[in-house]
């Protein structure tokens, strides 16, 4: 059993990326995942509106694999987009919030976004936050009952790859957890992070389709940790977040 925390669909020119549902099933399919937290790249970086509502549509088509996140980049668009939000949770079925921040403009803990991740709290859905772990320690305690996840572990320019950085983070607030997709492949890491805040924290990620599914899962069931810790991480702790909200 493997659900992915960390996946994208739609386009993404810059990549050369074009994966659609169908698209992401398939490789899923190969890798032996069984269910996808899914991110839309046009909601991600140019439009909110088209994006969350083309990942709505491609979701439905596979509404038992591709779990939807509801995408935003910036709180700065008032009071509407807590209510769009609640709405794409609450009538739409999606399953988490995402957000991103590209440092120094924009900022996951911008006073703005703050009543959009209290809503996300209020829900119980999990916010995959692409950032810092200084921005993550941030919102753990601005919102204490925010369900937090460091994309990529700090693995990420946004915080210059310093996986230990986001390790503190996680280990200073027992809301915040770490999504263990990235490039990078330091030796030790998974290790690290299970020696320092417990497998309970942890939780695989991939970023197809930006990066290769079955690497990421070695990642994990090569790491020198038990067998109830890799099972922890590749399914059991996401799945007991997403269970909060039942």
């Amino acid at each position: 059993m493997i659900t992915d925390c960390h996946v994208h669909i739609g386009k993404a020119t810059w990549c050369h990326i074009d994966a659609d549902a169908d698209f992401l099933v398939r490789e899923a399919d190969k890798a032996g995942i069984d269910r996808m937290l899914v991110t839309d790249f046009t909601a991600l970086t140019y439009d909110r509106e088209a994006g969350n509502a083309y990942l709505r549509q491609q979701a439905a088509l596979h509404p038992d694999r591709i779990l939807p996140y509801f995408t935003v980049s910036s709180g700065r668009h008032g009071r509407r987009i807590v209510e769009e939000l609640e709405k794409y949770v609450n009538d739409y079925g999606f399953r988490g919030l995402k957000i991103y921040s590209v440092p120094p403009l924009q900022l996951i803990d911008d006073s703005y976004m703050i009543p959009v991740i209290a809503k996300a709290a209020e829900l119980q859905i999990p916010i995959l936050a692409h950032s810092t772990g200084a921005e993550c320690e941030s919102l753990a305690r601005q919102v204490p009952d925010a369900i937090l996840v460091n994309a990529h572990m700090g693995c990420c320019p946004q915080a210059q790859g310093d996986w230990h950085r986001s390790i503190a983070a996680a280990k200073a607030y027992d809301n915040i957890y770490l999504d263990t997709a990235s490039s990078s492949f330091d030796n030790g890491m998974i290790e690290h992070a299970v020696e320092e805040i417990g497998a309970d924290n942890i939780l695989y990620g991939s970023d197809l389709p930006l990066l290769d599914p079955v690497l990421q899962i070695a990642k994990i069931t090569h790491a020198e940790i038990t067998p109830t810790d890799k099972e922890k991480i590749l399914y059991g702790n996401i799945d007991r977040l997403l269970n909060k909200r039942t």
